[in-house]
Parts: structure tokens; sequence; C-alpha cells
């Protein structure tokens, strides 16, 4: 029976430990680092496998810290999450961020000063991030977004080198990521409020951030078509990034113009996320086919 009853705990563990680490986003990471490289290099090396491994063992850990000081406002907005739920240990998310961050640092020094710089930059900047950035609003959601565009940059400076290419779909990156932050800040207005958090939902209101995300969407579009109407990139990125990507994102403007509900919020943000896979897919695709 104790046998059981450990194996039922240990299932759980595990469980825990996937939905604190969110492992759907450090997969997006790693497409953002092969981005990077194929933008500017070829070649397949040793090189490439570390740089696929430091953004996500840097998020991951972000992930971890972020819902260990987060732990009383989701017990509000997502009490199913790891901690409130009691998965997991407020002492375990806090070693998973120490240990996470130690491996990505340790791994990234074997790429160079660069690239270690950028781990430990932003190793420290998730902590900042959750300890006390995140409740200045629209500059956490800033940050958030400049991880996500140094995923981009960091595989390019892994390859050797970061082109105007690389730049352009860091931007891209950035602009798209900051319409979904936004639109979470929507949906976890009732914690936020209740802690006293200054998000873009709490100081705007629900049509007030609604309508910045939209902005951000629309900004991130035009720049994505720039590199296809310049010669840069070719059908594979016409395809999934422009035909695909785009108007995904676009529907998910308009959503965010009218909505009403943390709901809402969570449908508009699934749009999104489904256009940044196909336009990073198609960022990925373009120099490979």
């Amino acid at each position: 029976m104790s046998s059981q009853v450990y194996e039922v705990m240990n299932k759980e563990k595990i469980v825990g430990l996937l939905k604190l680490f969110r492992p759907k986003n450090a997969l997006m990471s790693t497409i953002g680092v092969l981005v990077g490289w194929f933008s500017v290099s070829r070649e397949i090396s040793l090189s490439l496998l570390l740089a696929c491994l430091v953004p996500p063992l840097i998020l991951m850990a972000g992930n971890a810290i972020n819902d260990y000081f987060d732990a009383p406002i989701d017990a509000i907005n997502k009490p199913n999450r790891p901690i409130p739920s009691g998965k997991i240990s407020m002492r375990e998310a806090f070693m998973s961020y120490v240990i996470l961050s130690f491996l990505g640092i340790f791994v990234s020094s074997f790429l160079g000063v660069e690239e270690a710089v950028i781990a430990i930059f932003f190793s420290i900047a998730w902590y900042a991030y959750a300890r006390w950035i995140k409740a200045l609003g629209i500059v956490g959601n800033a940050l958030v977004s400049l991880g996500v565009a140094f995923t981009l940059i960091f595989g390019g400076l892994a390859a050797g080198t970061v082109d105007l290419k690389v730049v352009l779909f860091s931007i891209i990156a950035f602009l798209s990521n900051m319409s979904r932050e936004i639109v979470k800040t929507i949906e976890d207005i009732e914690g936020d409020r209740a802690y006293g958090l200054h998000t873009v939902a709490v100081l705007l209101g629900l049509r007030g951030a609604g309508v910045l995300a939209s902005v951000f969407s629309i900004l991130s579009s035009a720049v994505a078509i720039y590199p296809y109407l310049t010669g840069m990139v070719g059908i594979p990125y016409l395809t999934l990034t422009i035909i695909i990507s785009i108007p995904l994102l676009l529907y998910a403007a308009i959503l965010s113009l009218k909505v009403r509900s943390q709901r809402d919020a969570r449908k508009i943000s699934n749009y999104m996320k489904l256009s940044m896979f196909f336009g990073l897919l198609g960022m990925l695709a373009d120099p490979l086919i």
C-alpha cells in the first residue's frame, strides 16, 4: 500500500515539475536559437547542440522562480499551479531556479564570453523580474519579450555573427510577444489587482490593455512583411509566416479590441501563441528548404 502511495506522490511530483518548468515554452526558445543559428550558418556542430540547451535551461529556471514569487497570486488566479496545489514546495521551486540557472550558465561558458554574459544577465533578470520588475507593469512585459527576442540573437552569436535578418526576426519576436504579454495581464487581472501590481490591465482596464495588445500585434505583422519585400526570405517564410502566422496575429488583434473577460483573454493568448509558433517555423524553414 505504501509503495502505491509513493508511486502516486512521485507521479504528482513529476507532473508538478513539468507544469513548473513549462517545457512547451522551452521548446519555443530552442526554435528561436535554431532560427538565429541557421539564419547565418548551415553548419551542424557541438556548438549548435550546446546553444540549444542554454535558453531552455535559463527559461525554465525563470519559470520556477516566477512561480515561487507568484504563489500567493496564483492561489487566486491559478490555484491548480504546482505550488498552490501542493505538488511542488516553495523550496523545490527555488532550488530548481538555482540548479537550472547554474547549468545554463555552465553550458554557455563553452560557447564564448558573449554567450555566457547573456546567460548570466537573463538568469539574474528573471529573478529580478519575479521579485520586483513584474510589479512595474509594461517594463516587466518588455523584459520578458526581450528574453524571447534574445533566443534568436543567442543562436546567431553561437553561430558566429548577428546579421540584419536575425535582428529583424528578433524585433518581430519582441513585438509579437509584447502583445501576448499584455493579453496575459488581462488573464491575471484579479490576482494582480488584489496584490497591488501595476500591470497594464490593472492600469488601463480590459479595453485599454486590449487596444495596446492590438497595436503591438499590428506592428509585429508590419515588420514581418519587410524581410519578404526586400528579398531576404523566400517561399517557406511567405507560406508559414506571412500567409499563416500574420492572419492569426491580426485576428487576435481584432479580438483584443473586443476583449471583455479573462476567458476572452485566454482565447486570444492561444491564438497569439499559435501565430508565434508558425512565425518562428517560417523563419526556421526558410534557410533550410
